[in-house]
């Protein structure tokens, strides 16, 4: 999209700062990320990723494209969700293999919603590709050949990934791989970063 923007980052060892701004940024609901444009001011993931896709036409085109935007926005952040839950807890290493083993009929049903499509939502690709992308990639650390019985999802994950504008952010020295987390995750929060 090629969109200017400020990364502002805060520190996990000084809340102080975050605590300051907060209160001074006039935030509907206060939490990170934020994101401001002009009078918008916008906080939790996917309503920015859902604002940003709307004004740069990332959202689908059609009712269907929609529809299937959304089906996935959903089906994405519940895959999400549940690897983050499990990374920060305490029993991460108990619960893992219960875990892993529930993953790939997750990965099954992004793999049919998917189909022959170029793209979730058709020949177009949208912000939920982005999200997806991201997700399974995290998902790769925790399990390495994650995509190797779904063949489809694995040329999706390369023609994402592929995308000349990607591709470049993902070269740059403004991409950071790991940590997936915050340092207070059980997974994805510290330590060498493991192979995918």
């Amino acid at each position: 999209m090629n969109v200017d923007f400020v990364d502002k980052r805060y520190s996990f060892d000084n809340r102080a700062e975050w605590e300051k701004d907060k209160t001074s940024l006039k935030l509907d609901f206060p939490n990170l990320p934020y994101y401001l444009d002009g009078n918008i001011r916008l906080t939790q993931s996917n309503t920015i990723l859902r604002y940003l896709a709307g004004k740069h036409e990332l959202d689908g085109s059609t009712e269907e494209e929609k529809l299937r935007v959304s089906l996935a926005e959903q089906q994405i952040s519940d895959l999400r969700g549940s690897l983050i839950q499990l990374s920060y807890n305490d029993n991460f290493e108990k619960l893992k293999p219960d875990f892993v083993a529930q993953v790939p009929s997750q990965l099954k049903l992004v793999a049919n919603f998917l189909g022959s499509r170029k793209f979730l939502a058709g020949d177009s690709v949208t912000y939920v590709d982005f999200m997806a992308y991201h997700v399974i990639d995290f998902f790769k650390y925790l399990i390495p050949n994650l995509l190797s019985n779904f063949p489809n999802l694995k040329d999706y994950q390369e023609r994402v990934r592929n995308l000349p504008e990607l591709r470049k952010y993902l070269k740059s020295p403004a991409y950071k791989s790991w940590p997936l987390f915050s340092p207070a995750a059980q997974f994805g929060g510290k330590g060498p970063e493991p192979k995918q």
